[in-house]
């Protein structure tokens, strides 16, 4: 099992992708932590597959912006049964659009698999 070494300001931690990935879940780790591989190449952590979403959260985010009321955010981050309930509202009347908009800005809404946004 391949591991990588974190690097974070507390210190290194050898750990496999899955641990990655629920370091990424928690929030431990960003999308632009520095990740370093057996063979000691650096990486992002979001160049690691299956640690974070493979969809991008600036994307989410104009789509909140621009679209939210129609759902297409929540499409798109792969949440059909609430985008189709965001289409429907038009948005919650533009309270639940907002409330997306703050949520992808803080980078606190993940995709359907429960992965952050890149």
């Amino acid at each position: 099992m391949a591991t990588w070494t974190v690097v974070v300001p507390n210190g290194q931690y050898e750990l496999s992708v899955e641990e990655l990935q629920q370091w990424a879940i928690a929030r431990k780790i960003q999308h632009d932590t520095r990740v370093i591989d057996e063979r000691g190449e650096a990486w992002n952590a979001a160049q690691i597959p299956e640690v974070f979403s493979r969809r991008e959260w600036l994307i989410a985010l104009l789509l909140s912006i621009f679209l939210g009321s129609l759902g297409v955010d929540r499409f798109y981050v792969g949440k059909v049964g609430t985008g189709i309930l965001k289409l429907l509202s038009f948005g919650g009347l533009g309270v639940w659009t907002i409330i997306d908009v703050i949520f992808i800005a803080v980078r606190r809404l993940d995709d359907k698999e429960g992965l952050p946004l890149r």
